[in-house]
């Protein structure tokens, strides 16, 4: 899977009402309708669609298309076949014609191709495993984390481990506790000056300091959830260091949820299933690192960096701070994603 409610487009779900009121119904005129109709253009359309329809693979994988968006050409299909089987005058001919030449527009509109590739630093599906699935090998690797008090801390003792994702499939997204986290390798370019985040969430408890994703914390940038279940983003610029959460749009414990948030660009904004719920002002571009460190799913930071003695360090380990729940499908961009190419995402990867 690279990562669904499809609303039919409004012409079409008005082309389709008022074709399928002219085929069920004739006004009562003492003049009978001619159904000596050019059926020639409709029945050549219909059976190069027909095999579009066949031949289109159904899914939420790259390439595929999503159940919905086969149903809805489906059904242009079959009322382009009834008006090509049936008595009907020509004027009801050209208006299946018409319908079944937008639904096929509409249709290739929904195959599932990569957003902001060129932009698009790091995916890790979490099919099975923490590759990342672009051609920049960000990979991450299972790691167990810290929990517990400067004074009284140890290691959880257990790794992410694979669960159910949205969709029901096994296996395909990885569910984190007591301290697990998957750790990605310091790069420059996973230290870009304006970023988004893409992923589905679903966490398990709501509490002040579930970490999503963490590039040295408040020393580069952190993503999380707060104790409301709201979104929360804390981004360093050359200037200052922002806090910005998304309220009103907030995450339900126990249900999987899209989020993204883009920051850099002179704003922080949030993204719930497809939604823009909050922006707000952050000005500068994001902090280049003068330590490199590694990129934390689900933790604070890299269990190895914390510091439990000197409470000056930029790595001092106050308390716990990891995700509790479950994250699936992470995309990091080096850009700003627009609110139309957020919408895509979520619509690509979203449940029937």
């Amino acid at each position: 899977m690279t990562l669904k409610k499809y609303i039919v487009p409004g012409r079409l779900l008005f082309a389709l009402l008022l074709a399928a009121a002219i085929i069920s119904s004739c006004k009562d005129d003492d003049v009978k309708p001619d159904y000596n109709a050019n059926k020639t253009s409709l029945k050549q359309l219909t059976d190069s669609v027909s095999l579009v329809y066949t031949q289109s693979p159904e899914g939420h994988d790259l390439g595929q298309y999503p159940k919905q968006a086969r149903s809805t050409l489906k059904e242009a299909v079959d009322l382009a076949t009834t008006v090509t089987t049936g008595e009907h005058t020509q004027e009801q001919v050209n208006n299946a014609f018409a319908n079944l030449r937008r639904a096929i527009v509409d249709f290739n509109g929904r195959k599932i191709e990569e957003v902001a590739a060129e932009n698009l630093i790091a995916k890790w599906l979490f099919n099975g495993n923490t590759l990342d699935a672009t051609a920049n090998h960000h990979d991450g690797q299972l790691m167990s984390g810290i929990i517990g008090t400067a004074a009284s801390h140890s290691d959880g003792g257990v790794l992410p481990i694979l669960t159910t994702d949205r969709f029901g499939q096994t296996g395909n997204a990885y569910e984190f506790a007591n301290g697990a986290y998957v750790e990605v390798p310091y790069a420059t370019s996973l230290n870009p000056e304006i970023l988004s985040i893409s992923l589905w969430i679903n966490p398990k408890e709501a509490f002040s300091n579930n970490y999503i994703l963490s590039l040295n914390k408040w020393n580069g940038f952190k993503f999380q959830l707060q104790t409301d279940n709201f979104l929360f983003m804390t981004l360093k610029t050359g200037s200052a260091t922002y806090d910005r959460d998304s309220n009103p749009g907030k995450m339900v414990t126990g249900e999987w949820h899209h989020a993204v948030v883009t920051a850099g660009n002179g704003a922080i904004t949030f993204y719930v299933d497809g939604v823009q719920v909050k922006t707000e002002s952050a000005s500068g571009t994001a902090f280049k690192l003068a330590t490199p460190v590694n990129l934390a799913i689900g933790q604070l930071l890299p269990k190895a960096v914390f510091n439990y003695t000197d409470t000056t360090s930029p790595f001092y380990f106050s308390s716990a701070s990891f995700f509790k729940g479950s994250l699936d499908d992470i995309r990091y961009y080096n850009k700003a994603l627009s609110s139309d190419e957020v919408m895509k995402i979520y619509n690509n990867e979203k449940p029937d």
